[in-house]
């Protein structure tokens, strides 16, 4: 009968390995899907069943370790994992592993790690992870004490080879297993009734009281949460900020809290919250994941990303000698950036790092719970007596004016009238600088470009030097904002030359991208290639340059465009072919009828080119402008609220179905083929048009020089697509500004694209026959219809004559 209980024991112990093996990323699926093969399933695998060919740990029979860690491309192990049910067992645990299994992996030609691991509790369990030295055994450690995490894949791979270290730092587990962990942590705090704005806190508090602890707090429902409240006091108490302890605590008299704590606790330490560093903003890229269910764009707090704080740290030049002023601080991503920058130039002590902080950080910020999270913050990076302050920037009486020498700030974006608007942080901000102090400030990309804010940027030019705006995508900011942010860089106190040249850039690849909701980091950030740009004065086409301010501070004026890969156009042809096609699919009936009235003379088709009397002008250079008459639409279409229901294909402003706006009364269309792009509505979505049309006078249209094809629309309109960022907050597409985008016309491309013509027509023409057959039966039909009346009728006459 004891056989039962051994074997839940086992499944417990084999469960936990799972859990400690996805909280660091690894995929647990069998290869090639996923990365680990369990006790039998190495055996159909030859090179693995080949190193435990006789080497059980009873002597007789294969060997079979409780599961591999297997690199899913080469097959190759990467650890060998033996698990044992009672947690007094790591030393047999390590013995089989390396001994036995190990062993037989050394001898077989590779070096895979060896994981021990015993206990089935998931707050009481024992973990040992080993390295092949080249001539022993060794535990893999963190700060001289072995490491209490199984290391991700790309933290093993560092540590295979015998040479290599086996001190290891922590690493930030994955974006999607951070989203993950935020999920269940969110639904236990909904289930314990606490309110969206306060789940952050309540996170914070367990964070820290785990790491101030070392993970020495009760797990029992009686004692857990007045153990957190605990360890978070006297956290508080030891950094000298004691007003600010009770703002970061849970409620002890919550007892579904109280319940679910313990699991809360589990998850965190599974993150290594218990071991954080300087090396990383843990705590920031936490909060930032739990704060997408706080409701907390309602306030406009939107959390600086790390790598941009770090950016903007970069591009202002920190140094040990500066004092950098954040006047709001948030959860102190911009002082930790600051702090990481110093680090990495000078070699400091950790008291010798709290001690330069507290003279050279300032954070300042009037929301409770957010100064006690960044003090949080600050105290596990390592410096426990922060520069951080609860105060109102703006009334705080001990504000430095005058004192810092660098302002990094990201400041909350209004969202009413009565919100105080962000030009007010950066001017306050200015204040707190000394004269040629640096200053890099994320705003509202319409603070830089909108009509009603000129006379600020004005005044800031009057007073101050502008040297650098960066635009950012959209979901920078995802997934608790939708604003497009720009990095204004500043120099105070010296007034901006009228001919001096500022840096632009617009960022489309910042190392991350939304998949499944979540920022997940990608290859190719432009953001390193920014910041050597704006250091070295270098131009990258389509990415950044220089250019003399003028009233419209945005990026898109003054970045020059880049000629796009033959790749991209042809993506972007793909998808103007298929619109024509939908289109011209969906109104095919309509069209059919369009042309027979066309064909009858009912309306009048005319060249553009004729009627706007541009004669005919032969192509020059490889431009827009080049290939291309830019003309705006027709007037008589200005107003389309007077348009009656007709057959005329009219073309729009919009986005969808090719521009098409509909069917009306119009009797003068232009002749096909041309680019229409929306100057105003979806700015810049740029499609080609092969039917006869009218054209509204809110489009631009390109109409194509002698010697242009059919396949130079195509290419036209993907190459203003591609540069559609730069329309917006008002800014309008014009002639001028379109005409000089560069156009790739390699031969292969215009293969390509005639490609993709040929299959939307051959698609078109079958829909088109169809529409031609159906219209020729509802003809003949109604001819038919009209035969059997004349005939009828001359009947009648015939009767009535008869009885005359």
């Amino acid at each position: 009968m004891a056989a039962k209980p051994a074997r839940v024991a086992e499944v417990r112990a084999e469960d936990l390995l799972i859990e400690l093996l996805r909280s660091q990323g690894w995929d647990t699926r069998r290869p090639p899907a996923g990365e680990l093969l369990r006790q039998h399933e190495y055996k159909d695998y030859p090179a693995l069943a080949e190193i435990l060919r006789g080497v059980s740990k009873s002597g007789k029979g294969d060997g079979r370790p409780e599961a591999f860690l297997i690199n899913r491309e080469t097959l190759q192990p990467l650890a060998v994992i033996e698990v044992k049910p009672d947690a007094e067992s790591l030393n047999k645990a390590v013995r089989e592993v390396t001994e036995v299994y190990g062993r037989a992996s050394i001898d077989a030609g590779y070096t895979p790690l060896a994981i021990a691991l015993a206990g089935v509790d998931e707050d009481n369990f024992k973990l040992r992870v080993l390295k092949w030295t080249g001539s022993a055994w060794t535990p893999v450690t963190y700060d001289g004490d072995p490491i209490t995490w199984i290391p991700n894949l790309s933290d093993i791979e560092r540590l295979i080879p015998p040479s290599a270290p086996s001190e290891l730092r922590p690493s930030v587990p994955p974006a999607e297993v951070l989203a993950a962990r935020a999920d269940e942590i969110n639904r236990l705090l909904r289930e314990s009734g606490i309110k969206d704005e306060f789940r952050p806190a309540a996170v914070a508090a367990i964070m820290l009281a785990l790491w101030f602890s070392k993970g020495e707090i009760r797990r029992d429902a009686r004692h857990i949460l007045r153990d957190i409240n605990e360890a978070c006091r006297d956290a508080f108490i030891k950094a000298g900020k004691a007003d600010l302890a009770k703002s970061l605590r849970v409620d002890e008299a919550n007892d579904q809290l109280a319940r679910h704590a313990r699991r809360i606790a589990v998850i965190l330490e599974r993150l290594n919250v218990h071991v954080l560093t300087a090396e990383h903003d843990y705590l920031g890229q936490l909060y930032e994941t739990f704060f997408r269910y706080t409701g907390g764009n309602t306030i406009g707090q939107y959390f600086t990303p790390r790598h941009v704080a770090e950016m903007m740290a970069d591009m202002t030049d920190v140094s040990p000698t500066d004092v950098v002023l954040d006047c709001a601080c948030g959860t102190g991503g911009f002082l930790i950036a600051a702090m990481n920058r110093i680090l990495t130039q000078k070699k400091l002590s950790r008291s010798q790092l709290g001690a330069l902080v507290k003279k050279k950080l300032i954070g300042i910020d009037k929301e409770p719970v957010t100064a006690s999270l960044c003090v949080a913050n600050m105290i596990l990076r390592g410096d426990g007596t922060t520069g951080v302050h609860r105060a109102d920037c703006f009334t705080w009486p001990e504000f430095p004016i005058g004192k810092a020498t660098v302002a990094l700030l990201n400041p909350p974006f209004p969202h009413k009238k009565t919100d105080t608007p962000s030009e007010k942080f950066v001017e306050r901000s200015l204040e707190g600088l000394q004269q040629g102090g640096r200053l890099a400030v994320l705003v509202p990309t319409s603070l830089l470009v909108k009509k009603d804010r000129q006379s600020w940027r004005d005044n800031l030019k009057r007073k101050h030097t502008i040297n650098g705006i960066i635009s950012f995508e959209r979901e920078l900011w995802h997934p608790y904002a939708d604003s497009v942010a720009s990095v204004l860089l500043m120099t105070k106190g010296v007034p901006h030359r009228a001919n001096r040249q500022v840096y632009f850039a617009k960022v489309k690849n910042d190392g991350f991208r939304v998949i499944k909701q979540v920022r997940t980091p990608v290859p190719g950030s432009q953001i390193p290639a920014v910041e050597k740009a704006y250091h070295n004065k270098e131009t990258i086409g389509g990415l950044c340059g220089w250019a003399e301010l003028g009233d419209d501070w945005g990026p898109g004026l003054y970045v020059p465009a880049n000629k796009l890969s033959d790749e991209e156009v042809v993506q972007e042809v793909y998808y103007l072919t298929r619109s024509r096609s939908a289109a011209t699919v969906a109104y095919a009936h309509r069209l059919v009828e369009m042309r027979a009235d066309i064909d009858a003379g009912k309306m009048e088709v005319e060249s553009i080119r004729e009627r706007r009397r541009l004669g005919r002008v032969p192509i020059s250079d490889a431009t827009i402008g080049g290939y291309f008459d830019v003309v705006y639409g027709q007037k008589d279409l200005h107003n389309k609220r007077d348009l009656r229901p007709g057959s005329s294909l009219i073309i729009s402003s919009q986005g969808t179905n090719n521009g098409w706006y509909g069917f009306y009364d119009f009797g003068k269309l232009l002749a096909p083929p041309f680019v229409t792009v929306p100057s105003t509505g979806t700015i810049g979505h740029a499609l080609v048009q092969e039917w006869p049309c009218g054209v509204t006078d809110d489009c631009l249209i390109l109409v194509p020089k002698v010697g242009a094809t059919v396949e130079h629309l195509y290419i036209a309109a993907a190459v203003i697509r591609s540069e559609r960022w730069r329309f917006n907050y008002g800014m309008k597409a014009t002639p001028d500004r379109i005409s000089r985008y560069p156009l790739p016309l390699g031969e292969g491309l215009l293969r390509d694209v005639r490609t993709l013509i040929d299959a939307a027509n051959n698609i078109e023409n079958l829909a088109l026959e169809a529409a031609e057959d159906e219209l020729d039966t509802r003809i003949a039909r109604q001819r038919l219809s009209e035969e059997k009346i004349i005939s009828g009728t001359a009947l009648i006459e015939r009767l009535a004559r008869l009885e005359t």
